[in-house]
């Protein structure tokens, strides 16, 4: 039997891999205490919400969509769970609630984007002033915290470490994997698979190709687009647990500015604007650099304010990358058409 030749070329690769390998090796060699066991602890700790949000909004940018709600539900489905925990309610049902809720709200903004037809960007935009506004109102605008207790069991477990590498005596030296780290990787490990073996990919990037095309395909434009939505909600909603787990109490305030985030992640991954391009782990990979950059400024003693500048530039890189790697696509492909006519 002969054996199938695969051929990788680094094009294969989603544009985020390369940025964030230069980022990383700049970032340990120029930046002190930054490739430190410690360190890459906090970060990839830190990134984990993000890399859950890129995830999400990555499927909403392939099929021609957006969802600017995704810092609000944060917020809102944050503080659902730490109320009920405040409450004494089991942390099983608490957390169980908010990924309801989230799931829902998700569901609600694709209700609005088809049945409406509120164009997304207008639809999601308001649907996070909704989820911000009921986030501050539960919550009376004040952090939550809550009292330890039987009921707190299942969040101090998440909230735990799985695997500790000792290097060291100083924290700096002691390298952790925490239980909140595998659910992530877990989630997006689903995604994937159900991106690769389901249908659920292709029909996402027909529709981001071209909507009429899809519908004349045969496949239910709402329904997709609800379930996308209702998955972003849902993904959002692990997102606010992992959160509010992760700082052991809430601000409303928490979501703020993320969807802005996820979006840069998301670009720098190769997605398009436009639909129908794009890959969640070049979502995930865009993530991890982005907190690669915030990480190592913040190591740097850079203020918050120049960092967000930071990350604005990243989001135009990323744009200007896609479309010289677009355009580079093109003309080989136009390239390879001449050759096959000249044969």
């Amino acid at each position: 039997m002969a054996k199938r030749k695969i051929n990788i070329r680094l094009s294969d690769f989603p544009n985020s891999t390369y940025v964030f390998i230069v980022a990383f090796v700049l970032a340990s060699v120029i930046v002190p205490n930054f490739f430190t066991p410690g360190n890459i602890t906090t970060m990839l700790t830190q990134a984990c919400v993000m890399m859950i949000l890129s995830t999400a909004m990555s499927m909403c940018l392939m099929m021609g969509c957006i969802d600017l709600s995704l810092g609000g539900m944060v917020s809102m489905t944050g503080v659902i769970i730490a109320i009920l925990l405040k409450n004494g309610v089991h942390a099983g049902i608490a957390i169980l609630a908010g990924i309801v809720s989230g799931t829902a709200f998700g569901m609600f903004n694709g209700f609005v984007v088809t049945k409406m037809k509120v164009p997304p960007f207008i639809a999601t935009f308001g649907a996070s002033g909704i989820a911000q506004s009921i986030a501050n109102t539960i919550s009376q605008e004040r952090t939550i915290s809550w009292e330890q207790g039987s009921h707190v069991k299942l969040v101090n477990l998440l909230g735990s470490n799985i695997l500790t590498v000792y290097f060291g005596p100083r924290p700096a030296q002691i390298l952790s994997i925490s239980a909140l780290l595998l659910i992530t990787v877990i989630i997006i490990a689903i995604v994937l698979v159900l991106f690769k073996k389901t249908t659920l990919g292709s029909n996402v990037y027909a529709l981001g190709a071209n909507e009429e095309t899809a519908r004349l395909s045969g496949i239910d434009n709402v329904k997709w687009k609800v379930g996308i939505y209702a998955l972003s909600g849902f993904l959002a909603s692990l997102a606010g647990m992992i959160v509010m787990i992760r700082t052991n109490s809430l601000q409303p305030t928490v979501g703020d500015g993320l969807e802005f985030q996820a979006v840069v992640a998301a670009v720098l991954g190769g997605n398009s604007m436009k639909g129908g391009k794009g890959s969640v782990p070049g979502a995930v990979l865009g993530a991890l650099t982005l907190y690669t950059v915030r990480n190592a400024m913040s190591l740097w003693g850079i203020d918050t304010s120049v960092v967000m500048v930071v990350i604005g530039c990243i989001l135009v890189f990323g744009m200007m990358l896609n479309q010289v790697v677009n355009s580079l696509a093109e003309k080989r492909k136009l390239y390879r058409r001449a050759e096959g006519r000249e044969a």
